[in-house]
């Protein structure tokens, strides 16, 4: 076994859920659904990773936050440990007094592990930019780890994918723009799969989101596949009346693959719980599809990749301009030509609840780029219940600092926006490559 896969195959990763409740003077309490995804150091009990507060219970649906977490997980019994986190995360919506949108919290719990699983009950203090939306409440955590450090029988299977959608029927009765990026986890030896979604919408709601997961069943014939799934969540903002922000639903798919290139055309419904909104959702979908962490690894069929992830803070320059914090995704590479998932959100001069949902595609001559962005990007007063497209035309260096790593500098030009925005930009971001064996 080679250096490079012995590090490959010493990954640990945990998903990660979990529940917090702020209050907002004089409005009262906001539940928020907390998920994220974190690399596991190999050796110390420590991790870092991505993460997202969506509000599912209160007045407040369509109130979003993204970005950071770390944590320790700290042994103190068999099978019990103490798990001291720090997060922060930016954003708002939904009309709260988010203020310029950062999202502080501090929480700590006792965790039990069960095989793969950890259930934690402990508190938490968060506070939120301008100090109206502030408080200490229960916390209670969730969270699934996935090891690579012994490969499996059967491959992970995974795909990552952007989504374009159109709503022809919906609870406003108008036609409507959504764009966003979604994933699946296929099940090893069994028909069935977990899903992600993300979606923002462009046209005449804007500053509407959601962010909901599904589990469903798939047929495979050939180079085509149809699945069929059951989608809880949360969304809401931009005026659609989504209740609280819980939603439900159900959808299908037929994909066509080629290689690791996926291209989708599907159908969700999604629906409120304790409110009237409804969507339609007609979407396609382009992605890619990895399969990982097999015995079969030295196969001629299989190889190691990189799943590309860039951190950034992206500056908008100007009287208006404002800072962003977010996170990008490599979808689908060949040769020079890259296709991305991206999301930014605001965190400064007073914008909180403004986001962006991108797609990037970027052609590379060794160290030097230039890509075109098109997407949705409202809230925090910009964009705000009307169309949400936007259009950048970028140029920028990503300079490698290691195999594994690269700094990434960018100046990002707005070519169009439906609404008046911020012309110019600039752009620092950190690269990591997450290495996958794939077929």
């Amino acid at each position: 076994m080679t250096m490079s896969t012995q590090s490959l195959l010493g990954q640990l990763i945990s998903l990660d859920a979990d529940y917090l409740i702020v209050d907002e003077a004089p409005k009262g309490p906001i539940g928020f659904v907390g998920t994220g995804f974190a690399l596991n150091h190999p050796e110390y009990p420590v991790y870092a990773g991505i993460r997202i507060n969506n509000a599912a219970v209160g007045t407040r649906a369509g109130y979003y936050t993204f970005g950071y977490y770390t944590g320790a997980r700290l042994p103190i019994y068999p099978s019990f440990q103490f798990h001291p986190r720090l997060m922060f995360t930016a954003g708002g919506g939904a009309e709260s007094n988010d203020g310029s949108g950062g999202f502080f919290t501090a929480a700590s719990t006792i965790d039990y592990r069960y095989k793969s699983f950890e259930f934690g009950a402990g508190a938490q203090y968060s506070y939120v930019s301008t100090g109206v939306i502030q408080g200490a409440s229960p916390f209670f955590s969730l969270s699934k780890h996935l090891s690579f450090e012994q490969p499996s029988i059967s491959p992970n299977h995974i795909q990552v994918f952007t989504n374009t959608a159109v709503s022809l029927i919906n609870e406003h009765n108008r036609t409507t723009g959504f764009i966003g990026v979604g994933g699946r986890s296929f099940q090893p030896n069994t028909p069935t799969y977990f899903s992600a979604y993300l979606t923002a919408a462009v046209t005449d709601l804007g500053g509407y989101m959601d962010v909901y997961a599904g589990y469903g069943t798939y047929s495979q014939f050939g180079p085509i596949r149809f699945l069929a799934e059951i989608n809880a969540g949360t969304g809401g903002g931009g005026r659609a009346p989504a209740g609280g922000g819980l939603l439900y639903g159900v959808g299908g798919e037929i994909q066509y693959q080629q290689g690791e290139f996926v291209l989708g055309a599907g159908t969700n419904l999604i629906k409120s719980f304790n409110a009237p909104f409804f969507a339609v959702l007609h979407s396609v979908r382009l992605g890619t599809e990895l399969k990982f962490n097999s015995t079969h690894f030295t196969n001629e069929n299989f190889q190691i990749t990189n799943l590309i992830v860039e951190n950034s803070i992206r500056n908008y320059l100007g009287e208006d301009g404002f800072a962003n914090l977010g996170v990008a995704f490599q979808l689908y590479r060949w040769k020079g030509l890259s296709v991305r998932g991206e999301s930014y959100w605001a965190f400064t001069d007073g914008r909180g609840a403004y986001a962006e949902g991108l797609f990037g595609v970027r052609l590379t001559k060794g160290w030097l780029y230039a890509e075109t962005q098109v997407g949705a990007g409202a809230g925090g007063g910009i964009n705000l219940w009307n169309g949400a497209g936007l259009v950048f035309l970028n140029t920028g260096i990503d300079l490698p600092l290691s195999p594994q790593t690269s700094l990434n500098f960018k100046y990002i030009y707005n070519a169009y926006s439906t609404t008046p925005f911020p012309k110019n930009g600039v752009q620092l971001g950190f690269g990591y490559k997450i290495p996958f064996t794939k077929a």
